[in-house]
């Protein structure tokens, strides 16, 4: 974590909607929805769930390397569903070429945010998932590291407009009036050393 640096605060939330997003521009004909969606199918039948679907999940988080900031550095641990369905002679196929065209498309994605680019870990089918024993789905596993909660340092720094110089000992409060505007010129007469 110490080679980025994040300025805004990102939340599951934050960064879950800026997933989803992103997979919704790169994937346009795929339905991408939360793992909600399969639980709200289950009860109202699955004519409502449209194929080819990506369904995205938080599978767990665990922590990274400590900060200054004193926000928590945690490696989040996605887990997204790419589900086809077995109708038609090529369904296999499909959801292996969709989960691999996926893989691609998140590693090293940041989504639009200030955080590390995330990395695929694995994909393979799917056994576990009991609501989607009807259909063809495949697991896409990828990480992201990123600070979560509120930087201790507020970032109220203004770019100055103008900058001055002086040389030792010629520096100080007592001095302002030796203070030279930095220009082009100045800079070519300053010391190299």
């Amino acid at each position: 974590m110490a080679d980025t640096v994040q300025a805004e605060e990102i939340t599951i939330e934050v960064l879950q909607l800026a997933i989803e997003e992103a997979l919704r521009e790169a994937f346009p004909k795929a339905n991408v929805c939360g793992y909600d969606a399969l639980t709200q199918r289950k009860g109202s039948g699955r004519k409502h769930f449209n194929l080819p679907a990506l369904v995205l999940s938080l599978g767990s988080f665990e922590y990274d390397v400590p900060t200054t900031t004193e926000q928590l550095a945690v490696i989040l641990r996605w887990e997204l569903r790419v589900v086809c369905s077995k109708k038609g002679g090529k369904a296999e196929l499909e959801v292996r070429e969709l989960a691999a065209r996926v893989a691609s498309f998140i590693n090293g994605n940041r989504f639009g945010l200030k955080v590390k680019g995330a990395q695929f870990v694995s994909a393979g089918e799917d056994q576990f998932s009991p609501d989607l024993v009807a259909l063809e789905p495949w697991l896409v596993e990828f990480e992201q590291s990123v600070c979560l909660g509120t930087s201790c340092f507020i970032d109220d720094f203004i770019t100055p407009d103008e900058v001055y110089v002086s040389m030792e000992p010629d520096t100080g409060l007592d001095n302002i009036d030796k203070y030279e505007r930095v220009t082009e010129d100045v800079i070519d007469e300053l010391p190299t050393s």
